[in-house]
């Protein structure tokens, strides 16, 4: 039988944190590009624009976002994990290091506290320990990757 409260998250590191994304919305993981072409008039966190499978897709730098590594490197170890938003856009979020595949019950979720991770309660749904004892946050993102938020980068 199917549970329908467990679901399965990719969980990855930024910085000393992990995170999490439920894989539904991942549509793919690569190697950060050699070929993105910057945009003008953009902040540091948007790297520019690659062309993934015929779609024009915009790589934000989450590291940057959320203050966690104002000097990231890029090299061959950077990860681009490339996400469809709720609203059918392709958006490429570049981390650090993937971790694994979490079977996470959404309702033993703790709630995110508003002090001790590294970005605002708003862009997180939820807490989770792992068997190895790590706190995971599970990020918003329909809210990190609206419309709106992505405007203000």
């Amino acid at each position: 039988m199917i549970d329908k409260n467990n679901t399965r998250f990719l969980t990855f590191k930024i910085g000393v944190e992990i995170f999490a994304i439920g894989i539904e919305v991942i549509q793919e993981i690569f190697i950060y590009p050699d070929m993105i072409t910057e945009l003008p008039n953009t902040t540091n966190v948007v790297k520019g624009v690659i062309n993934l499978r015929g779609e024009v897709t915009p790589i934000i730098d989450l590291r940057i976002h959320f203050n966690i590594d104002n000097n990231p490197i890029y090299d061959d170890k950077t990860i681009v994990i490339a996400i469809n938003t709720s609203d059918d856009r392709m958006i490429g979020l570049v981390i650090d290091r993937i971790n694994n595949i979490e079977n996470i019950n959404i309702n033993n979720l703790s709630k995110s506290p508003d002090i001790g991770i590294s970005i605002s309660p708003e862009y997180i749904n939820g807490l989770f320990k792992n068997s190895d004892g790590h706190m995971i946050s599970i990020m918003n993102i329909d809210k990190i990757l609206s419309k709106e938020e992505v405007s203000k980068i």
